[in-house]
């Protein structure tokens, strides 16, 4: 017992460090108001480019999908918002029977659609929200960078799955600018959490371990990840996505060619072929936190068993990786447009749960291993 509370001291500098940075950046906003609201609770008659079943009472959308039914949609135009460098868009949203179509992002979305002059759609992080299924009314806000090259700026209301209904109130656009402060309070919470890397590195011996490089390497990796600015993240998606659509359009233009009737099976066509790359690309983000994550709990539990580690000490480092995988989400609030999310650390834990049970199943060669070299 007085083992575990030592080892809970040692971590103790940590756990106050997450909690404050935590809480401080859950509480302190980054941004100040650069302009006049540029729209706020808007009606019907606001609204253009609007198709299939859209309704409004009191301000409150309704973007509805009959089984089968047309596709919902409604844009809200923001004709000054290139006069500005970022907008922050507010909406309240909720979803009742949202069924996906046949690509995950056509389900509830709220976008901020930029154009250029000649109506074509600039990529990069444009979607606030995307939901499927049935959730309660819900606040989200994100704050979008305006490109020069734009010309046209909209909100957007969509209901693209194929049935189900989605409600939209409260919505605001708002010019904002990043606070003076910001750049201070990032600056020293950044110096806190390089001066902890600088006390754990000893205290998790990760210049000792047996596999002390590819632990090293992995944690890098996902320190690199999470630091990553998002519209990096968001301008390689929709690139590959564009590549995609483009690839999809041409293949759709070639005249198909029967198969020869001696094949037993036929061969896909290369529409379908790029439909689970497709799937990848937009899941890439929770795949590279289940990978980096079970890579890295693998890895530290094989150097554990070669090592000769007592097994108590394998719940030392899963609470170790779970409070490292706490740390790299907190970590998140120091970039510009990344947050920290309960779902990417469930991810995380499911990978780690993964490598427990890969480790658990080649555990008994290792240690056969192990009593060899210690002959």
């Amino acid at each position: 017992m007085n083992d575990w509370k030592e080892k809970l001291k040692l971590r103790l500098p940590a756990l106050a460090l997450l909690v404050l940075t935590v809480l401080f950046w859950s509480l302190y906003d980054r941004y100040e108001t650069d302009g006049p609201v540029l729209l706020e609770s808007p009606v019907l008659s606001d609204g253009t480019n609007i198709r299939g079943d859209v309704s409004e009472s009191n301000g409150r959308f309704l973007l509805a999908v009959p089984v089968p039914g047309k596709q919902a949609r409604i844009d809200f135009p923001l004709p000054t918002a290139m006069e500005y460098e970022s907008i922050r868009v507010r909406a309240r949203i909720k979803v009742d029977g949202v069924v996906a179509g046949k690509y995950s992002w056509r389900c509830a979305r709220l976008l901020l659609a930029q154009y250029e002059a000649n109506k074509k759609w600039i990529p990069g992080h444009h979607g606030l929200v995307s939901e499927k299924g049935s959730k309660a009314w819900e606040m989200y806000e994100d704050v979008f960078e305006i490109f020069p090259a734009a010309a046209r700026v909209v909100v957007v209301f969509q209901q693209s799955g194929v049935e189900g209904s989605a409600g939209f109130e409260q919505i605001e656009a708002q010019p904002v600018r990043i606070r003076v402060s910001f750049v201070w309070w990032r600056i020293l919470f950044a110096v806190l959490w390089l001066l902890m890397a600088f006390l754990y590195f000893p205290r998790c011996r990760l210049n000792t371990r047996k596999l002390k490089i590819l632990i090293v390497l992995n944690v890098i990796a996902i320190l690199f990840g999470t630091l990553l600015p998002g519209e990096w993240i968001s301008d390689a998606s929709e690139k590959v996505k564009g590549k995609i659509e483009e690839f999809r359009r041409k293949a759709a233009e070639e005249k198909p060619v029967a198969p020869a009737e001696h094949l037993a099976v036929k061969a896909k066509p290369k529409i379908e072929q790029l439909e689970p790359f497709e799937h990848l690309i937009v899941e890439s983000h929770k795949v590279a936190h289940f990978v980096l994550f079970a890579s890295l709990c693998f890895l530290v539990y094989l150097s554990a068993a070669l090592e000769g580690q007592h097994p108590a000490y394998f719940f030392k480092v899963a609470f170790d990786i779970l409070l490292f995988a706490g740390v790299t989400e907190a970590l998140q609030f120091l970039t510009l447009d990344r947050t920290a999310g309960a779902g990417d650390l469930r991810v995380d834990l499911y990978g780690m749960a993964a490598a427990l049970l890969l480790f658990l199943m080649i555990l008994p060669l290792v240690r056969r291993f192990s009593a060899k070299d210690e002959k």
